[in-house]
């Protein structure tokens, strides 16, 4: 029997020890409008129209933290539309205090690193439109992406959260 191919990702979810953190975090830092929220259980929180983009599950308060050197998740990946827009969310969690794990230009993508409360990674990215990766090819490019000195292009237009 043959199988239709699967179409794409569209949501993930994470565990949390903390829903009141995370939805700080996830609604007041990220801007996500909270779908439905169980205090006993979790979260279903979405960026737009769908139903969820992320849901947070509850954890127990003794659970361990995500860790450097362990199998699981490594980031949640973030789009937006360009690096005036990755450079303004870097702005914005410079200036909450929210911790930025680093910044890197991949060729195909230019992104910007931050931890949650609980410290699970969140990668915000772009495409690079000039780079195409089907002539191009793609691989584990990883250069310095200094985002202190890119500069928002006059006619861009940056939409607040």
């Amino acid at each position: 029997m043959e199988i239709k191919p699967i179409i794409g990702v569209r949501h993930v979810v994470l565990k949390m020890r903390d829903l009141e953190a995370a939805k700080q975090f996830y609604c007041g830092v990220l801007g996500m409008k909270i779908g439905k929220e169980d205090p006993e259980r979790g979260l279903f929180l979405r960026f737009g129209d769908y139903h969820h983009d992320i849901a947070i599950f509850k954890t127990r308060p003794d659970a361990d933290p995500p860790k450097e050197n362990q199998v699981g998740l490594v980031h949640v990946a973030l789009l937006v539309e360009n690096l005036d827009v990755v450079k303004a969310w870097y702005d914005r969690c410079k200036a909450l205090g929210v911790p930025i794990v680093g910044t890197t230009d991949h060729a195909i993508t230019n992104s910007v690193y931050i931890r949650d409360p609980e410290g699970n990674v969140l990668e915000i990215y772009c495409e690079v439109p000039d780079y195409d990766w089907r002539t191009d090819g793609m691989g584990f490019i990883a250069r310095p992406l200094d985002l202190e000195t890119v500069r928002p292009r006059p006619a861009a237009a940056v939409r607040a959260v």
